[in-house]
């Protein structure tokens, strides 16, 4: 299926089976990524840049959902997947994070909905992968987006593929609730990462190496 790997990125290539079946292991998919995710260094940079820029880092959660979000459009179009194919990438691809490594100028609604859920969740807020369907059948889900947690407890949407505000999505039939996490919230085990200078190079020089990349390679 891939003819030539690509250097310094893990592929993960497998049948998609059609329909429902397919819809909802995408769900799945969506938001086990997005877990991962929430642990990446140079995600959990971005937010907190794009939270400085619209001077929200001690702000509210709606808040900064919306620089977010907004900033999130504003670096990444919509571009549908391949014919016939479901295509996710990382956070750090989408975004262009990685200087130097593989770059997606753009991502349909699953990549939306893996950085914006990802994103939030980097930086202590609750997120959920949010499945809609529009039309019956309505037990497929044909578009997927997020939401995440206020302070008061209420759920707030957010759909990068589209122009609707924080908080707002398009009418739909039927939704489908995953909880990224889901597994490990159950058994309380979290994840650790530490950041530092990477062996032989002074503070603030720049390196060619990382320690973070040799203990969690799956982490980018």
């Amino acid at each position: 299926m891939i003819e030539k790997p690509v250097a310094g990125v893990k592929t993960d290539a497998r049948p998609h089976p059609p329909g429902g079946q397919g819809a909802k292991l995408s769900l799945n998919e969506v938001a086990e990524r997005a877990w991962k995710a929430r642990m990446s260094p140079r995600l959990r940079a971005w937010v907190t840049q794009q939270l400085a820029k619209h001077k929200v880092s001690t702000g509210t959660k709606k808040q900064k959902g919306h620089a977010v979000l907004t900033e999130f459009r504003a670096k990444v179009p919509y571009i549908a997947d391949p014919v016939m194919g479901e295509f996710m990438e990382t956070p750090e691809q989408t975004l262009c994070l990685d200087e130097g490594g593989l770059c997606f100028i753009g991502t349909d609604c699953d990549g939306a909905a893996i950085t914006l859920s990802a994103a939030m969740m980097s930086i202590g807020i609750a997120a959920m992968i949010v499945g809609a369907s529009y039309r019956d059948p309505s037990d497929v889900p044909t578009h997927v987006y997020m939401a995440f947690e206020d302070e008061q407890g209420d759920w707030v949407y957010m759909d990068g593929t589209t122009k609707h505000p924080v908080g707002k999505v398009a009418p739909r039939l039927r939704e489908f609730w995953v909880e990224p996490g889901e597994k490990a919230k159950t058994t309380g085990a979290g994840d650790f990462v530490g950041m530092s200078g990477a062996p032989g190079t002074l503070a603030g020089a720049p390196s060619t190496s990382s320690m973070l990349d040799l203990l969690y390679p799956g982490i980018r």
